[in-house]
This record gives structure tokens, sequence and C-alpha cells, in this order.
């Protein structure tokens, strides 16, 4: 019975949630928008995880004490200190100091409008640098995906998982997702709202639950996309919130009711391993072999 809940409701409901969540700071002054991002972000990781924790989708996905304790735990620190830093900065960019555009093009659109065209602009911008960081060639596309493979090592996928990630690419992608639309001019409002949907699809699509959203998966990236981008051996997915970029370059992979055999990355032995911290962190310095 619940896990029938789950599939059906989980999404609808993570959904229904954040649309309250932004109706409420929305309302707010400006100088006060997002104030309250923390908690919001808080209640629901621990909503998710104690969801997933009790009808996962994959029992051999789950998070353990073993694997939060030596992976999860250090990456969330790392990654809590680099978005919140990053998040700190944009907001004291845009939002708190309201420091003026270079232009006015996307400033006279209602909110909503603003927040998509914001998502279709730096989800398509994600794209192009996701995909260069999975199959790009050369000393740039090896860098790239030195960056980028600590989000690759761990063999599970779930909500804390979605912390393990290198910091430079933590930063890459809150730079993508907050300083073209400010460029363009997109209101703080709008720029803000656009950033809560893609940190929230960010959680979802790492959740370890049979969540099921039929025909939504060709507009949004979740759960059972994101899983097949994880899986070892294949490449595609590449979207972060608006799956219509896979669907237009050719890289969107929906198998209705399949999981995959294998997460992780192809040749495990060409890189240190998710518990190697230290390593993971110098891997794109091209510093690892000295320090071991």
């Amino acid at each position: 019975m619940m896990r029938t809940v789950v599939r059906y409701f989980a999404y609808p409901l993570v959904a229904l949630s954040t649309v309250l969540y932004l109706w409420h700071e929305l309302g707010l002054p400006r100088e006060r928008i997002g104030a309250k991002h923390g908690w919001f972000i808080a209640a629901m990781v621990v909503a998710l995880v104690l969801v997933e924790s009790f009808w996962p989708l994959q029992p051999r996905w789950c998070m353990t004490w073993r694997s939060f304790l030596r992976r999860d735990l250090p990456f969330l620190v790392v990654g809590g200190v680099t978005i919140g830093a990053a998040n700190a900065a944009a907001s004291w960019f845009v939002l708190q100091h309201g420091l003026a555009a270079p232009t006015s093009w996307l400033a006279g659109l209602p909110v909503a409008a603003g927040a998509f065209v914001s998502l279709l602009i730096t989800d398509g911008l994600w794209y192009g640098v996701h995909r260069a960081c999975h199959e790009g060639r050369g000393p740039i596309g090896r860098w790239l995906w030195r960056m980028h493979a600590a989000h690759h090592l761990p063999g599970q996928v779930y909500v804390l998982m979605h912390a393990v990630a290198h910091p430079l690419n933590t930063v890459l992608v809150r730079l993508l997702f907050t300083v073209p639309p400010w460029l363009l001019g997109v209101a703080p409002e709008a720029l803000f709202l656009a950033n809560v949907v893609s940190g929230v699809q960010g959680l979802v699509s790492h959740f370890n639950v049979d969540s099921q959203v039929g025909r939504l998966n060709h507009l949004l990236v979740g759960t059972e996309l994101h899983r097949w981008h994880h899986a070892a051996g294949i490449s595609g997915n590449y979207a972060a919130v608006l799956s219509i970029w896979d669907q237009v370059f050719g890289s969107f992979i929906y198998r209705p009711g399949e999981d995959p055999d294998q997460l992780g990355i192809d040749q495990p032995d060409t890189l240190p391993s998710d518990t190697e911290i230290v390593q993971v962190l110098l891997e794109p310095l091209g510093l690892v072999r000295f320090c071991t």
C-alpha cells in the first residue's frame, strides 16, 4: 500500500511543498526572500531520506552507516561549505545589494516566465558542460571528467549521495545557474524561483524510491531518468532540470519499469575510490600520484 502511495504521490507532494514555499517567499519583501531557504531544504532532505529509508527502490543502493561516515559526511561538509558560500555570494551579489545587471532584456518578464527562461538557458548551458565532462576529448575533456568524476564514483544513488561532488564542480554549477540569468537581466525573484526549482530537482533526481511521473519525464529530470545517468556503461540524460535538452540532442534515456544493473564509473581502477576523500579532491589538480 505505502509503496503505491510513494510511487504515485511522492513527487506531487514534493512539488506541492515547493510551490507553497515559493508562494510564501515571493510574497515577502525583496530583502527577505530566501532567508529561510536553508530550513526548507533541510526539511525536504529529512523527509526524502526517511521515505527512501523505509521504501527504497533498490536496497542495494541504500545509504549505510559505513557509506555515510566514510564518504557522504565528509563530502556533505565540503559540499555544504562550498554550496553555502556560493549561494551566499550569489544572494549578496544579486538580491541583497540589488546590483544592476548589464542588460535589462528579460527584466520585464513575469516572475514565472522569467524563472522558466532562466532554467531553459542555464540548463542548456549545463547540458553542454555536463556532456563535455563525460564525452569530452583532449586535455580539457580529460580535466573536466577528473573534476566531475567524484559524483559518479559511488555505486549507489540516494538523496544524501547528491552531495558527493568536487567543490570545483559545485562552484561551476552555481556559476552557470546564477550568472547568465543575471547578465540577461532576469528579475531577482525569478532567479530565486529558478534556483529553488533546480535545487529541489537535484534532490529528487537522486531519490532512491520507485517514484513514477509518466509523461512528465519528457519535461523534467527526475529519479526515473537520472538513475540511468549514473549507470555504468551508459551515456545520456545530461540535463539537470529540463529533459528537453537530452531529447533535442539525442541523449535521452527513458526505460519505464527498468533499473540499471550497475551504478558507478566504467573504469573504477583509473580513479581513487569514493572513500579516498583527499585523493578525490586533489584529482583535478593533478596531484594524486604525487600524494599517494
